[in-house]
């Protein structure tokens, strides 16, 4: 087991010599055949082995002595240019001498030694943290630090025993499993690695334990030796857990949130061991009370196994979990949100696990209509069950009504008149459809539009529009107010006012009846919604906080406008916008705080308006006064 040191002392043999070049003695007349030496080495060097002198007229030399009179005169002539020796094993320090024809040469750096440090042996192994091992060898008492696996030193200080052939150290709980080295504590240090592994003795348990179906609060504990060896007990997530540790039992209890994995000991010394499996239990067979028929605000009574394990409740189509309304370990109640579906009940457990039941909303259902034929443009009624949670009704040719139900059993709709003859579909609140009979849509006798333009709709342009009927055309109305318009066969031209903005209505006036459209027009300026008015003083971060109904109908593209009343504003005034979400978060990059000078203004993007319709809007700064907050629609 001793030291690799020839490497070592190859490197030293080269560092020496250029070292030397100008420390030794040296004779610039080399024509005169005097003895030359320009380097020598290793030095340090090992006794026993070999100690090369380069120079000039070496093959000269008759002995070599080194300190305190020790005499060499084996000498190995290489060449003139170098000889080597075995250094003696009662080789000292000092200077070295070349003796030639009654001259001497001295070198003018010390010769130094590294002594042929080794390991013999090294027991007890295994061996347990806080037992002392005893590491035999050779020149031990040069060694400074025992070094164990994992950079865990044991200095010369805490040696139990420094000796030439023994050391003996306490083993540091944190040692783990490994190769042993030996060092001094030089910036580069002489270091003696070990040939075999020291076995350090780790806690142990008798069987890993499988702790299938187990729940927060149950009791584990198993049997296992050197339990004095742990520091800590870890949970599968990482997380620690209090434990407690009598002769050679250790116990800990499952704290909520457990998870499925490994359960493990930790030693001090960092080595994992592990102590069980864990499944944890999830509740089971679910029965649902009622399992059909669910609409808003009913309460759902869930029986079954380990329903004290569920936490909280995600119902079909909603994004937010809901809380229980009561729970005990065989039944949990829930109350159904707002825009539940039919689907899976999801309960959520704080394992992370989660298990589901199904469960079936309450449908509308259409028996009959009155009448069965219906002019398109006229009302009719739907007869049925749970019209009320009818939100809109969609119709032939895919037109689609909105409508607010007053009763369960009658629904009165008026048909659009572009509607076609088929079936009718009911969309609920919640986003679920149901299918209806057959409904027969006639057209009207009256003029009529059949499909309204989908192109843009300018201010101050002639509109040109197929209609129906038109011999039956008496008067055309655009805001209120005839206006002239000519017909060109089923062709009606048509003037838009060139004062026209936004929605704008046109009225076709017949001989037997008359029909009311809106028209979108894109004005010569922008529509101007006003969402907030007044007057409100933005002092000290006062807000004006405006619901996300207000800008159901903003779309990207629209500006944002705050009316500022000017004689308000100061050199230190800043505008902001923000959302109504927790914490009133600046709506977008920039615009939490800034300096203003006036009115100020926000560009919709999809974000923005995407944060407007979920959260609404916040105005906010400081030292200026709001007058009005409007979306501008170009």
């Amino acid at each position: 087991m001793k030291i690799n040191i020839l490497k070592y002392c190859a490197l030293c043999l080269i560092i020496t010599a250029l070292a030397c070049m100008s420390s030794c003695s040296n004779d610039d007349d080399n024509g005169s055949g005097a003895v030359v030496l320009e380097a020598f080495g290793p030095s340090p060097a090992l006794r026993g082995s070999e100690l090369t002198f380069i120079g000039k007229n070496l093959d000269k030399v008759t002995s070599v002595i080194l300190p305190e009179g020790i005499e060499v005169t084996d000498i190995e002539v290489v060449s003139k240019e170098k000889i080597k020796i075995t250094i003696p094993q009662d080789a000292k320090e000092g200077y070295v001498k070349l003796v030639a024809s009654g001259t001497e040469v001295t070198t003018k750096t010390l010769l130094t030694y590294t002594e042929p440090i080794s390991i013999t042996k090294f027991a007890p192994s295994p061996v347990k943290a806080g037992q002392t091992l005893t590491i035999e060898g050779d020149y031990l008492n040069l060694i400074q630090k025992v070094v164990f696996s994992d950079n865990v030193e044991v200095s010369y200080k805490d040696f139990l025993t420094w000796e030439r052939k023994k050391i003996e150290v306490v083993v540091p709980r944190e040692a783990q499993t490994g190769i042993i080295i030996l060092a001094d504590t030089a910036a580069i240090p002489v270091e003696l690695k070990s040939e075999t592994e020291l076995q350090v003795v780790l806690p142990s348990v008798e069987k890993v334990l499988d702790l299938t179906n187990k729940k927060p609060g149950d009791v584990v504990s198993t049997i296992g030796k050197n339990l004095d060896l742990v520091e800590s007990v870890q949970l599968p997530d990482g997380a620690p857990v209090a434990h407690a540790i009598k002769d050679d039992v250790l116990a800990f209890t499952l704290p909520e949130g457990i998870t499925d994995g490994a359960i493990v000991m930790v030693a001090y010394s960092g080595v994992h061991v592990a102590i069980a499996n864990i499944g944890v239990a999830v509740p089971t067979d679910l029965v649902a009370t009622p399992a059909t028929g669910i609409k808003d605000g009913s309460v759902i009574s869930i029986k079954g196994v380990n329903m004290d394990l569920v936490t909280t409740a995600l119902f079909p189509g909603v994004s937010e979990a809901v809380t229980l309304t009561s729970k005990s370990a065989t039944e949990i109640k829930v109350t159904t949100p707002t825009n539940a579906k039919t689907g899976d009940l999801i309960l959520n457990t704080a394992s992370g696990k989660t298990v589901s039941v199904k469960i079936t909303t309450l449908k509308p259902e259409i028996l009959s209509y009155n009448p069965s034929s219906v002019a398109a443009g006229n009302e009719f009624t739907i007869k049925g069950k749970n019209l009320d949670l009818v939100t809109s009704v969609t119709f032939g040719g895919n037109k689609v009504v909105e409508v607010t139900p007053t009763s369960s059993t009658d629904l009165v709709v008026k048909a659009p008149v572009d509607a076609e003859t088929g079936e009718l579909t009911l969309t609920m609140k919640n986003g679920e459809t149901v299918k209806g009979s057959v409904l027969t849509v006639t057209k009207p006798d009256f003029c009529y539009i059949p499909v309204l333009p989908e192109n843009e709709i300018k201010a101050g342009t002639i509109l040109a529009i197929d209609i129906k009927n038109a011999d039956k055309l008496t008067s055309v109305q655009i805001d209120g107010s005839n206006v002239q318009y000519i017909l060109q066969g089923d062709i009606l031209n048509v003037p838009i006012p060139s004062t026209a903005n936004g929605n704008t209505p046109l009225k076709l006036v017949s001989s037997n009846g008359e029909i009311t459209y809106t028209l979108t027009v894109k004005g010569v300026g922008p529509v101007i919604t006003s969402v907030w008015s007044g007057s409100k003083d933005i002092a000290n971060w006062a807000y004006v906080q405006m619901q996300s109904s207000l800008f159901s109908s903003v779309q990207v593209g629209d500006i944002i406008k705050v009316t500022v009343d000017a004689s308000s504003i100061t050199s230190s005034s800043q505008g902001s916008f923000k959302t109504g979400a927790t914490d009133w978060p600046a709506i977008a990059d920039g615009t939490e705080y800034f300096t203003i000078t006036g009115d100020y203004t926000l560009t919709v993007t999809e974000n923005i308006k995407q944060a407007l319709q979920s959260t609404g809007l916040i105005i906010s700064g400081k030292e200026y006064v709001a007058k009005d907050v409007s979306i501008l629609h170009y």
